[in-house]
């Protein structure tokens, strides 16, 4: 049996990041392998062993609970450390130790134990790790789309809740807005046009306007980068500016709304969107709504179209993922091993 701790440290030993994750692909495949798992490999983006991974112990049994996850980080890598805080307890910092490769080592202790199970039930567990969630999350959108992944009746996605189970996520909404300028002396504005003039009104607009709030929270919005321009003396003759929103309303009433907003010649480019997810809870369970973006709703066709239903739970906080002191207490990825067991069991029992 695996040890949770140890095989987070080793999987957070070797980088990942996102579009390089064929090392930690060919590790985890091995690792299931001598599970006793049949390990399907899936190729995403062309790129050698950057693969998503299926395992499942009999093909000709439904998967009824799917464990899923990504595997990729953002950068940049630093490698896991063990260490004892002030409170006295044991942590893990590095990158990957909550986002999501602790993750995807509690999902595969939990998968071990379920196995394990004299009633056989684990069988109708299956295991799949996707690449790619840190940019576009092309590994869960390929996955779900071309049928690598069988119909599930649940699946559990794994990202850092504080150990909570979510009822609810917000959607995500990216966006570039660009425009373009004249090009003329600063001295004589009236001989161009400013294109960054233009976009800062433009986001102006955007971030005084007064966004939906439903039962989802608050719909926030992120100017991410500005540029434009050449020169302090010369009107602007190009600019643009990436934005994050996460909407509390589907993102296309969101988008009607902020293009009656812009300038009518600022274009505006759709990078990616997801509306908000109501989630499936078990009785017991503590539940939170979320607001960062996951593989959730691009996962969703693999679904059963009878009666599926998505679940989102993880160790750790996401105010600690992408930063430069990415931590998890080694008591709450064991307390996950323990969660995800119990609540696959539970889910098993409603199939």
């Amino acid at each position: 049996m695996y040890d949770v701790v140890d095989l987070t440290v080793s999987l957070c030993t070797i980088p990942s990041l996102t579009g390089n994750e064929a090392d930690v692909v060919d590790d985890l495949a091995a690792r299931l392998t001598r599970l006793g798992a049949t390990v399907q490999r899936q190729n995403v983006g062309g790129i050698v062993g950057r693969d998503n991974l299926l395992a499942t112990v009999d093909r000709s049994r439904p998967i009824d609970v799917l464990l899923t996850t990504h595997i990729d980080t953002v950068p940049p890598f630093y490698p896991p450390v063990r260490s004892v805080d002030v409170d006295g307890d044991e942590v893990l910092t590095g990158r990957g130790v909550i986002d999501a490769k602790g993750i995807a080592a509690a999902m595969m202790v939990a998968w071990q134990r379920l196995l394990a199970r004299a009633d056989g039930q684990g069988e109708n567990v299956g295991v799949l790790f996707v690449v790619g969630e840190e940019t576009n999350s092309d590994g869960a959108k390929q996955a779900a789309a071309t049928g690598f992944c069988p119909p599930v009746r649940y699946f559990i996605d794994g990202e850092p809740t504080d150990g909570l189970l979510c009822r609810a996520m917000k959607g995500v909404l990216a966006f570039e807005l660009s425009v373009k300028g004249k090009a003329a002396h600063s001295a004589y504005p009236h001989a161009g046009h400013s294109a960054t003039h233009q976009l800062l009104d433009d986001l102006h607009r955007l971030m005084h306007h007064a966004w939906p709030t439903t039962d989802f929270g608050e719909t926030t919005l992120n100017v991410g980068t500005l540029e434009g321009g050449l020169a302090p003396n010369v009107i602007a003759p190009h600019a643009k500016a990436r934005l994050m929103m996460r909407p509390t309303d589907h993102p296309d009433r969101i988008l009607d709304t902020i293009r009656g907003l812009l300038s009518p010649t600022t274009q505006l480019d759709v990078m990616t969107k997801a509306s908000p997810v109501n989630l499936h809870t078990v009785p017991g369970e503590p539940t939170c709504i979320v607001a960062f973006g996951s593989d959730v709703p691009h996962l969703g066709p693999v679904l059963s179209a009878r009666h599926g239903a998505p679940m989102l739970f993880g160790p750790g906080s996401i105010l600690d993922a992408h930063t430069d002191h990415e931590r998890v207490k080694t008591r709450d990825l064991r307390a996950a091993v323990d969660a995800y067991e119990r609540m696959a069991l539970h889910l098993l029992r409603q199939t």
